[in-house]
């Protein structure tokens, strides 16, 4: 008789093991803002609520927050980060966005690797929420929302650089009609960082190539229109135009990359037989110029005379923050 009760009990033994997770969840709130927490991660919680009202108060212009709440719940164990997060409860992940519900899961910084920052993952996922309030999420391709919010949060500057620059001499950069799929929570690790890092450049390329202000109407068209129609509207360019001018301004990141963090001999010749590439396209761009030219009976000018003013050196690599 006694063994019809060992289900219950069984049962009752493994609420009972829940409860001390949860027996000293606490919540701060502030406006818009609730951060739920440990008990002992008060002080944690607090420094949250001041990164969240920096952000709104740096972003508002571009992306009002709108008037629905936003929770963010600061999980101290795997466990409990894996039971909020779902598939993206990963050891790599440092936080998750359920951005149409205004959630944002986050580890603790006891819980993180030691390369991450607990101030740009909260920043990240912020954004993602206030770019779901302010397009349409079927519009948005995954990789420019996860490109928005890197650049935004200013995350993975160096690291993303050299990441591309390996994919880019390796030819293991992502084809353009891929890349959304790689942001699946299930998959090799190596291209899940290296879709964030691809995502990252693009977005910047885009952005320091529209310039600030149009960059953003595109962002904010996207509300209306897919982004296929966004780019070409605001930008004058194809997905394929796109994918093709971001590739061609990577050899300048690939040579840099190369010679600061010591790629193989093989890896750097062909870098620099990409850059050999391109010297001989220009040049030989210049020299039909000059026979145009005399064809017209107009005299070509002297090489040494040849303005730079529209070349500038490779290295000289415009930073978003410049443009603020």
């Amino acid at each position: 008789m006694i063994f019809r009760f060992f289900p219950a009990l069984a049962l009752l033994a493994a609420l009972a093991l829940s409860f001390p997770a949860c027996a000293d969840e606490q919540r701060l709130s502030e406006g818009l803002l609730t951060i739920v927490h440990d008990a002992s991660d008060a002080p944690l919680a607090r420094e949250t609520i001041d990164i969240l009202k920096e952000a709104l108060a740096e972003y508002t212009t571009r992306l009002p927050a709108g008037g629905d709440p936003i929770t963010v719940y600061l999980c101290r164990t795997m466990q409990e980060f894996k039971s909020r997060a779902g598939a993206y409860g990963q050891a790599r992940v440092g936080g998750v966005a359920k951005a149409d519900k205004g959630v944002i899961i986050a580890k603790t910084p006891a819980l993180l690797p030691p390369s991450a920052q607990f101030r740009g993952i909260i920043r990240h996922e912020l954004i993602h929420v206030l770019l779901a309030r302010n397009t349409e999420a079927a519009y948005v391709p995954r990789w420019f929302d996860e490109g928005v919010a890197m650049v935004l949060s200013k995350e993975m500057r160096w690291e993303s650089s050299f990441e591309v620059a390996r994919m880019y001499v390796q030819r293991r950069l992502i084809p353009y009609i891929e890349l959304n799929f790689a942001f699946a929570p299930i998959g090799d690790e190596s291209t899940f960082g290296g879709a964030y890092a691809q995502a990252l450049s693009m977005t910047r390329w885009l952005k320091n190539r529209m310039g600030e202000d149009r960059f953003w109407q595109l962002v904010q068209s996207l509300r209306t229109m897919p982004f296929e129609d966004a780019i070409r509207v605001h930008a004058n360019l194809t997905p394929a135009g796109l994918d093709a001018g971001w590739r061609a301004s990577l050899w300048k990141v690939a040579l840099v990359a190369s010679l600061v963090s010591g790629f193989s001999a093989f890896q750097l010749m062909a870098v620099l037989a990409v850059v050999a590439y391109v010297y001989k396209w220009r040049r030989g761009q210049r020299i039909l110029q000059q026979w145009e030219e005399e064809e017209e009976g107009e005299e070509p000018p002297a090489p040494w005379c040849e303005s730079t003013e529209d070349d500038p050196y490779f290295w000289e690599e415009e930073d978003d923050d410049d443009q603020k």
